[in-house]
């Protein structure tokens, strides 16, 4: 075979992959997730002409994420934790953790922000400061108490 008919670099086959399906459901996003997505697709949009492969994927990634997300402010559920919320857990040591509960497109755990579908966060919907709430994890049961629910301005 001529060497016209073959690919010299797939550099940008991670660039060309098909993207994974997206919901056709329009999914929250709290206003600030928004505001990082759209400042995350800028910047990546504003190299465009010098991205990688990996980079470009993400682009196109986040470019339908933008287009199937909604800003929801944060709120309360029946009184207790919802949508955006942080909520402060205390456990049986004493050690403190924080998160934020937030649409699937933002989450990120190691910056406390929890999905909004994760067992962890639905678990901790509804609850109000002194809640003990039982959470299932891959590494076994735990149990915590609500030490506060917070609206983020």
């Amino acid at each position: 075979m001529s060497k016209a008919f073959t690919k010299e670099d797939d550099g940008d086959v991670a660039a060309e992959e098909p993207l994974p399906p997206r919901s056709s459901t329009p999914q929250p996003v709290t206003p600030e997730g928004l505001a990082r997505l759209r400042a995350e697709h800028a910047e990546l949009a504003a190299r465009a002409n010098a991205l990688t492969a990996a980079e470009t994927r993400r682009l196109r990634i986040v470019g339908r994420i933008l287009d199937s997300v909604y800003a929801r402010e944060p709120a309360l559920e029946d009184g207790g934790a919802g949508f955006g919320c942080c909520v402060e857990l205390e456990d049986d040591d004493g050690r403190v953790t924080s998160y934020q509960l937030v649409g699937a497109d933002e989450a990120e755990v190691a910056a406390g922000r929890l999905s909004i579908a994760s067992p962890v966060a639905r678990a901790l919907l509804g609850k109000t400061a002194g809640d003990l709430v039982t959470l299932r994890r891959p590494k076994g049961d735990t149990e915590v108490r609500v030490r506060s629910v917070r609206l983020l301005a």
